[in-house]
């Protein structure tokens, strides 16, 4: 199964984003995720649960991030990357990120 949900010109902030990644964690048979956060404001101090969220997603074989023109903030950035490599089906992953605003403490975790 696949989903595709495409976020143009927001500004999404609160402790409890990282909630929308664990929602999609949920989604047990879902093999193609496609996600779009253009020229978005996304801030929480749980950014990095959303890739956690995400790594929970068992079957999923391709990813696709695409965040442009965006400002990212978050004290947990870095488990972004972390929970998306529990992704063991994971046979291709895009992530594409021009024109960034990107801080965050644990960006490198």
């Amino acid at each position: 199964t696949s989903l595709v949900l495409i976020f143009p010109l927001n500004q999404i902030t609160g402790e409890q984003l990282g909630g929308f990644g664990e929602g999609i964690g949920h989604c047990s048979q879902l093999t193609s995720l496609k996600l779009s956060f253009s020229h978005n404001r996304l801030t929480g101090e749980q950014l990095g649960g959303f890739g956690e969220g995400i790594g929970h997603c068992s079957q999923l074989t391709s990813l696709r991030l695409l965040s442009s023109s965006s400002q990212l903030t978050g004290e947990q950035l870095g488990g972004f990357g972390e929970g998306i490599g529990h992704c063991s089906q994971l046979t291709s992953l895009v992530l594409i990120f021009p024109l960034n605003q990107i801080t965050g403490e644990q960006l490198g975790g």
